[in-house]
């Protein structure tokens, strides 16, 4: 087994012994199950919220889609602040760097390592939720709208390596945990949100080079409606073009690239003081 084989693995062992893994594991079971009671609760009632409106079978198979991975959306955010925000700076601020920096092994080996073993776990996280998502769905409706779904998980993924790689980026600057946690809140929830809000109601304009933005595409493949925008004058009910998923796709690679390789530069030239 190669020393990047066998680094990925431990780090797959510290987070699943983690608190961070168990509070996940337990917020995506209490989200899940929310999700499940309401679809249940409500599948016959979203005309009422709708103001009357009916819809054909195969709306309201992609509008149950759109609303469960809308919810979907932020379990990435908080997965990445648990599992990558403290991936770095813990090194420093426990002191396991004294032990581990002098060691014969690749810096980049260490860093990527702990990169796809907290992509793993997070993968594992959302697993549970689409396996309450199908099951549920398919219960309730009959149907998978498989190419849809399809085209909304290629796009989960990237959001995941994109989110995830920003907060390793973060973790590489701080030699504290509390101070990158905060950061990647302050950044994707102020900077990101907040700001595309801004530019919206000033500008009248989708920032859409924006991450929460490109990532609003894991939803809109089934109903192009963007959650941030409020001040969309018109409702397209129809799945997003295709340009748009690209164009999304490519965002969140760059942002991946981006993040990774500044990340990787800032923990090679990282030392212990």
């Amino acid at each position: 087994m190669s020393k990047t084989s066998t680094i990925y693995l431990q780090y797959i062992k510290n987070y699943y012994r983690s608190r961070s893994f168990f509070l996940m594991l337990f917020l995506i079971l209490l989200v899940g199950s929310m999700m499940t009671y309401f679809s249940f609760k409500y599948i016959n009632d979203l005309p009422k919220f709708l103001g009357g409106a009916v819809f054909p079978a195969s709306i309201k198979v992609k509008l149950f889609y759109y609303l469960w991975t809308l919810v979907l959306l932020y379990i990435p955010v908080f997965a990445s602040v648990f599992f990558g925000s403290p991936a770095i700076s813990s090194e420093i601020e426990n002191k396991t760097a004294y032990y581990i920096f002098p060691l014969p092994i690749n810096r980049f080996k260490l860093f990527f390592g702990k990169y796809f073993a907290a992509f793993t776990v997070t993968m594992f996280i959302i697993g549970i939720y689409l396996v309450f998502e199908l099951f549920t769905l398919y219960y309730l409706l009959g149907v998978i709208p498989v190419p849809y779904f399809l085209d909304s998980f290629i796009m989960l993924l990237l959001f995941i390596l994109s989110i995830m790689a920003v907060t390793f980026l973060i973790s590489s600057i701080f030699n504290k945990n509390t101070y990158a946690y905060i950061t990647v809140f302050v950044i994707y929830y102020i900077f990101f949100e907040a700001g595309s809000f801004i530019i919206e109601l000033l500008y009248k304009y989708t920032p859409v080079y924006f991450l929460n933005d490109a990532a609003s595409i894991i939803e809109r493949v089934y109903i192009n409606i963007n959650p941030g925008n409020a001040f969309v004058s018109h409702v397209d009910i129809n799945p997003a073009p295709f340009s748009e998923i690209m164009l999304s796709a490519l965002i969140m690679v760059i942002y991946t690239v981006v993040a990774l390789v500044v990340g990787m530069l800032l923990f090679d030239k990282k030392e212990v003081s």
